[in-house]
């Protein structure tokens, strides 16, 4: 029965360095990804404050019904 062979220090140094780039470029792609989403957030946000003014505009309610009813519903 053979034994497996043991990893001599260069071999493991190289193995270090190797997932070490591979965290680096995953923590890129990280970034990247949280980055795209936050400004989906924002986008999503100034639509649906875009459509809440576009309502409020068509409404034929007060400035001040609006907020006592926001108010009320919070």
């Amino acid at each position: 029965m053979k034994m497996p062979r043991t990893k001599n220090i260069k071999a493991i140094e190289a193995e270090i360095s190797q997932t070490e780039e591979q965290l680096r470029r995953l923590k890129e792609r990280c970034d990247k990804a949280s980055q795209k989403l936050d400004a989906l957030y924002e986008l999503k946000k100034h639509r649906e404050q875009e459509e809440l003014l576009k309502a409020i505009d068509k409404s034929t309610r007060t400035k001040a019904e609006i907020l006592a009813f926001l108010e009320s519903h919070a």
